[in-house]
């Protein structure tokens, strides 16, 4: 399997109590936050006003500027019990992911979920001339947990069932729901969700990868290879005693090739004073 994590791409966002806390968990806090305050606008008549603040709507999100209803949609749904098992299911199975395929790799494959209805509706909705709402979790869900299958197939459910059967049986169960109410637009993109998040896994396990869009919070700087500077040789500093030794063995040199007769008055007088040191050396 060619599917690699990048270097700490697997580790938590952070620690709460020492708790690990990742994007999914994040996001599952997100999903749940936004069933509770559904139900409470449901309960007290604010549902159509929440619907047209945050639902995707074809004709005016995009095209009318309300750009934040690409990513709100998907937070707003009718509370049920269904929907709650839905939660659980959307926590454990983004955390694994995002630990198995790394943060970046996560984020990506959550978000073009989120865009596959914005691009294919506003499309559809140009085309036939007609306004499409649309909003709810449950196909965001539903391709979340399907990626979580590809990925461990084997994984046993119950104990006897795997879950590749778990994640079959949860596509055509919400299939035939929403065949049953006629549903086309969320059967739709239920499918197009789905076979986006087992074709993206897949895509990974055979060594492919997106390209990586990070915004650059700190500039690096650049660097640039520099030459070492070749090390000059240091200076010998001879001692006294030494310069003296060397300037004697010198001349004595040049006596042996030249004779006594090449030496200059200077020399002469340097090489008697060396015999005079000697001499008071042999003294003591």
């Amino acid at each position: 399997m060619a599917l690699l994590s990048s270097f700490n791409g697997d580790r938590p966002v952070t620690y709460f109590r020492g708790y690990p806390i990742y994007y999914a968990t994040i996001l599952t806090i997100s999903y749940a936050v936004g069933v509770l305050a559904t139900f409470l606008a449901k309960a007290f008549g604010g549902w159509d006003a929440i619907v047209s603040l945050l639902a995707f709507d074809s004709s005016r999100s995009i095209l009318g500027g309300q750009i934040w209803q690409i990513v709100t949609y998907s937070f707003i749904d009718v509370p049920s019990f269904f929907t709650i098992i839905g939660l659980l299911f959307l926590y454990v199975s983004a955390v694994e992911i995002e630990k198995y395929i790394g943060k970046a790799r996560f984020l990506t494959l959550y978000g073009v979920i989120i865009l596959i209805p914005v691009v294919t509706l506003t499309v559809l909705g140009l085309i036939t001339s007609s306004p499409i709402l649309y909003f709810g979790q449950t196909q965001v869900m539903i391709g979340l947990f399907i990626a979580f299958c590809t990925l461990y197939p084997g994984v046993q459910w119950g104990g006897f069932l795997t879950a590749k059967w778990v994640a079959i049986a949860s596509l055509v169960l919400s299939s035939v729901v929403d065949l049953s109410s006629s549903a086309w637009v969320p059967l739709g993109e239920l499918w197009l969700i789905s076979g986006f998040a087992f074709g993206y896994i897949r895509f990974l396990q055979r060594g492919g990868e997106l390209p990586s869009f990070r915004l650059a919070l700190r500039r690096r700087p650049k660097l640039r290879v520099v030459q070492k500077p070749k090390s000059r040789p240091r200076p010998t500093v001879v001692e006294p005693a030494e310069s003296s030794t060397v300037e004697i063995d010198q001349l004595l040199d040049k006596i042996s090739k030249q004779g006594l007769s090449s030496l200059t008055a200077q020399e002469r007088a340097a090489l008697e004073r060396a015999r005079e040191k000697l001499l008071e050396k042999d003294e003591q």
